[in-house]
């Protein structure tokens, strides 16, 4: 009975987990495999939109979220030349939200992988 009760109270915890949608401000620790140091993604979950920067230019976007896979609609970019890693790290996360990824919350982390399970963005949640 104890181990069913376990059992169950973990599924739920889990089912929780990955029911979270993501709301707020992100630092962008990494993207498609390369430290993207100053990168951030904000969502507004009761609008769903969301902002991201690499440093340089801005990518705005509508989103939905269906069964666990968050996905971008039409993103808009400034068109700003930059110098640095910052053009790169910014095509790289605008292509990973358009094509949509499997996403998961586990504390102030959320991860979006792809089919295969790759990690293909990591962010920590800032603090408000």
């Amino acid at each position: 009975m104890k181990k069913t009760a376990l059992a169950a109270l973990l599924a739920l915890s889990a089912a929780a987990a990955s029911a979270a949608q993501p709301d707020g401000r992100w630092q962008i620790l990494e993207a498609a495999g390369k430290p993207a140091d100053g990168a951030f993604i904000e969502f507004d979950a009761a609008e769903h939109r969301l902002h991201a920067s690499a440093g340089c230019n801005t990518l705005n976007a509508a989103y939905r979220v269906t069964k666990g896979r968050l996905k971008a609609q039409a993103a808009a970019s400034t068109l700003k030349a930059c110098e640095g890693d910052a053009m790169e790290h910014e095509a790289a996360i605008a292509q990973i939200l358009e094509r949509g990824a499997a996403y998961r919350i586990k504390g102030n982390t959320l991860t979006l992988t792809g089919r295969r399970g790759k990690v293909l963005l990591r962010a920590e949640r800032e603090s408000e």
